[in-house]
């Protein structure tokens, strides 16, 4: 099974402490949606990395190929159900081909900055799973 991580979870370091066994294989995208860091998160003392509907839109993020256990772990992390909802998206890989995938979604909230520290790990994320140059630069800028 597959697992789309548009956030934090794009970082491999973070990915090898949460899932050991998950294997980072290729880029992606989501269609229809838009990256925004909303909401608030004590953890990471400021807004978190969201994903909503945005007609047009267009989320890069890391494709991962996991386990059961893997997605267990996901589950917690993620705080799903109460948080993140877990849900089934078709996302296209960088060769535009349709892969289904469990990604994490949240209803939106107010926007917000995130803290330093939370936005460089998901900047390093992005490097991780080799986003287009592009993209890397709007999360660079955003905020």
């Amino acid at each position: 099974m597959y697992y789309f991580a548009y956030g934090s979870n794009m970082n491999h370091e973070q990915m090898r402490q949460r899932c050991p066994s998950a294997r980072f294989f290729k880029s992606g995208y989501l269609e229809g949606y838009k990256f925004v860091y909303d909401g608030y998160s004590k953890k990471r003392n400021g807004a978190v990395a969201n994903v909503v509907l945005s007609k047009g839109g267009r989320v890069w993020g890391g494709l991962f190929e996991i386990n059961a256990d893997n997605l267990a772990a996901l589950d917690c992390y993620e705080g799903c159900p109460q948080a993140y909802q877990r849900e089934e998206k078709n996302v296209k890989d960088n060769e535009d081909k349709i892969i289904q995938t469990y990604v994490y979604l949240r209803a939106e909230e107010s926007l917000g900055k995130p803290s330093k520290e939370y936005k460089d790990v998901i900047l390093q994320g992005a490097e991780d799973c080799m986003l287009p140059e592009e993209y890397r630069q709007f999360l660079t800028k955003y905020y």
